[in-house]
């Protein structure tokens, strides 16, 4: 198993990402055949309270930073698995499964920037803008 620091979470909902306030997190690369990550928040009421608006839902669509809060964050479906009252704050533990990114979209979504007729810098700025923006059929 691997542990990295979380450096930042976002819920994405509605093709927006939704930033949850952390103390500080882990998350854990099980390194098993599911390909498997645990994911432990430690949160402050604000943020406790803005996880548990998402509750109900059985699978969230997630993005964390992982070291630093710079690095582009990876994206992961996680699924609440419980809270734990702590003297300062409240721990929060998901499972989560890494996303992986079709690389048939990528090829999509270049295919069609360059149809518009962008190119050279143009092009890949409007990629890179792009290709961060969460897929309507992930979310």
């Amino acid at each position: 198993m691997k542990t990295f620091k979380v450096a930042a979470f976002f819920i994405e909902k509605n093709e927006q990402l939704i930033s949850i306030p952390l103390q500080d997190g882990l998350i854990i690369n099980r390194e098993d055949e599911q390909q498997s990550w645990l994911i432990e928040l430690f949160l402050t009421e604000e943020g406790v309270q803005t996880v548990q608006s998402f509750e109900q839902d059985k699978q969230l669509a997630v993005r964390i930073a992982i070291s630093h809060r710079g690095n582009d964050p990876a994206r992961f479906y996680a699924a609440i698995r419980s809270f734990q009252t702590l003297r300062e704050g409240t721990s929060v533990l998901f499972d989560a499964q890494l996303r992986q990114m079709r690389n048939e979209y990528a090829k999509q979504l270049l295919h069609s920037l360059v149809e518009e007729g962008l190119e050279g810098e143009q092009l890949v700025t409007a990629f890179s803008e792009a290709i961060r923006k969460p897929l309507k059929s992930e979310s």
